[in-house]
């Protein structure tokens, strides 16, 4: 009887159970959504009703959400705080060869990010990124080193090295990533570069090695200017030599003589002058461009028994056979060029990483360098 009293009573009372079920529904959907709406409201804990918090003022929702639809602004803000952060770890973390610190490879690391988001080529922020680091370098430039060498690593693989006497520039290039944005170093401050330099050299007939404006700033100085015989073949104020053999010249700049060894390099079949350079101080470095050649590797790999005890090595990043090439040379220190390309395809943006995984491999003493930054050599 019991039994069936319950079924009676469960009969009477489910109508009203039902009733009240469906009419609190709405309420728990209307919290639901608004918290899937706007994260930032949550549901207030009443006791044994849920009731949606009231939404914050729009002066509110503006500072916790400032970027919400505005996807390109997002991507700036985020890019131009990595980049400070980025000035900041390199100042606390300079180029050394001793082994790189975490702090130094997570700055370099957080560039590849930054400069492999093809989103950003040809933007203001990069450029103004580039343009504070170009500061930095003028800056140094201001006093000559009074002993050793400072080299400084401008975009791609443009390399400005500097002792008391002379300064020598390779392939000084103002960097343009898109058809129609502005270069990466503007005229003016390519200009106040190329006024603190004597003389450049050209490694091969490339755009991202010869900067016809450059080059002009150069020869409108007064400044000699050294290219392969096929490369800017009409300017008859530079300077054009090629030899398939190895050759020896001298230039005279206002520090005293350079001693310059000219190599028959080629990346593939197109001609690529290598430049080994020694000042009046007797310290010597090399620029090997762009090379990139099986062939030549029979005479690179042991081309240190026919130029001078080489101090500085700078070597494009993706050379072939780099530890053997360098070997071939046989440097004191060793400075990879060419990273982060800005135009190409990512793949072919060779990443800071990938150099820091090659140079692990490398016994001599070496560094890996970014845009605007100094490594002072000394003996």
């Amino acid at each position: 009887m019991k039994t069936r009293h319950d079924f009676l009573v469960w009969i009477f009372w489910a109508p009203a159970f039902f009733v009240q079920f469906t009419q609190a529904r709405p309420q728990v959907h209307a919290i639901a959504d608004t918290h899937i709406r706007d994260p930032y409201i949550l549901p207030e804990d009443t006791g044994n009703t849920l009731v949606p918090k009231k939404e914050p003022s729009s002066q509110k929702q503006d500072k916790t959400a400032p970027f919400w639809g505005k996807q390109e602004a997002y991507l700036i803000h985020q890019t131009e705080k990595s980049f400070h952060l980025v000035n900041t770890l390199l100042k606390e973390n300079p180029p050394s060869s001793n082994k790189p610190s975490s702090a130094r490879k997570a700055a370099l690391q957080l560039l590849d990010g930054i400069f492999h988001d093809t989103r950003l080529d040809g933007s203001e922020t990069v450029s103004r990124f580039m343009e504070s680091r170009m500061k930095e370098v003028l800056e140094d430039m201001r006093n000559l080193p009074e002993t050793g060498m400072k080299i400084y690593k401008l975009y791609n693989d443009g390399f400005i090295v500097r002792t008391k006497s002379v300064t020598v520039a390779f392939d000084l290039y103002r960097g343009r990533t898109m058809e129609n944005s502005a270069t990466l170093i503007s005229d003016e401050t390519m200009q106040a570069l190329v006024a603190r330099c004597d003389i450049m050299f050209l490694s091969h007939n490339h755009p991202d090695h010869i900067d016809p404006k450059v080059v002009k700033m150069f020869t409108d100085g007064g400044k000699q200017v050294v290219a392969p015989a096929n490369s800017l073949k009409e300017n008859k104020q530079v300077t054009h030599i090629r030899s398939e053999q190895i050759t020896d010249r001298e230039f005279e700049v206002n520090g005293g003589k350079l001693k310059v060894k000219l190599l028959p390099g080629h990346q593939s079949e197109l001609i690529n002058n290598i430049h080994v350079i020694t000042t009046p101080e007797g310290l010597t470095f090399s620029h090997t461009g762009d090379q990139y050649s099986d062939e030549d590797l029979k005479w690179l790999l042991n081309v240190k028994t026919k130029i001078p005890a080489l101090d500085v090595l700078l070597i494009n990043c993706w050379a072939n056979r780099m530890s053997d090439t360098i070997e071939g040379f046989g440097p004191r220190l060793v400075i990879t060029g060419h990273e982060n390309e800005l135009g190409h395809t990512i793949d072919h943006r060779e990443s800071y990483g990938v150099s820091f995984m090659k140079l692990e491999n490398i016994a001599r003493p070496n560094c890996l360098m970014t845009w605007g930054e100094t490594y002072w050599y000394k003996r």
